[in-house]
């Protein structure tokens, strides 16, 4: 049976039951999968698309891949974190790890798409303010120069948090105070991650967006 794979970090990866209910957004995504297809999500926490090629992770999803396949290819979040395990440069490093992995991929007769990395939630004086900086906008480069399909994620969660509003969109997120969840006694302060709400949102608006291209994968 095709297959759809899920490369990303940790907004899109399986959680541990001892970080519920922190939810990534792939978790909530089979259902609007087309029968006969099985997903596949390789998202792993902390990943940047250099850590992902250096550590052998996505080598191991390629060889698993086969004609037929398909793939989601979501990073920006951890790219310009200042370790060197991780760090890229949005024009130059980031740009070519992607179009290593799109043609990689597509070698082996896999369908790509791009999705660009899932706002955080970052109001300062009641305005949302985007985070990401150059890397959607080197993703989308990547994608023109090679005809990759892309998904502005980034937009769209935006639009979607500023509909919420500052407050509201707390509920998306792992931001909560004490006494709600076990595995958080005394709350938690993360505006990047998600809670099952704000990952079922993610997942509705990646099939959204994902629905313009009709890929064989959706319903």
């Amino acid at each position: 049976m095709p297959v759809l794979f899920i490369f990303g970090d940790s907004t899109a990866a399986i959680k541990t039951e001892d970080s519920r209910p922190e939810t990534g957004w792939g978790e909530c995504f089979s259902k609007y999968l087309a029968d006969g297809w099985i997903l596949d999500n390789r998202a792993i926490n902390g990943r940047s698309t250099k850590l992902v090629l250096s550590n052998g992770d996505f080598f191991n999803a390629l060889e698993c891949a086969k004609e037929g396949d398909a793939a989601l290819i979501q990073y920006g979040h951890n790219e310009s974190k200042p370790d060197a395990e991780r760090h890229t440069e949005p024009w130059t490093s980031f740009k070519d790890n992607l179009k290593f992995m799109a043609l990689s991929l597509k070698k082996k007769g896999v369908a790509v798409y791009f999705l660009t990395p899932i706002a955080r939630r970052n109001f300062i004086d009641g305005v949302l303010e985007d985070t990401h900086g150059d890397y959607p906008k080197a993703m989308k480069e990547a994608s023109r120069e090679l005809g990759i399909p892309l998904v502005d994620m980034t937009s769209m969660s935006m639009d979607l948090l500023r509909s919420a509003g500052e407050m509201k969109s707390r509920d998306f997120f792992m931001n909560f105070g004490p006494g709600i969840y076990g595995n958080y006694p005394e709350g938690k302060d993360d505006n990047t991650h998600l809670r099952p709400e704000g990952a079922e949102k993610i997942a509705s608006l990646a099939y959204s967006g994902l629905s313009e291209f009709k890929p064989a994968f959706l319903q």
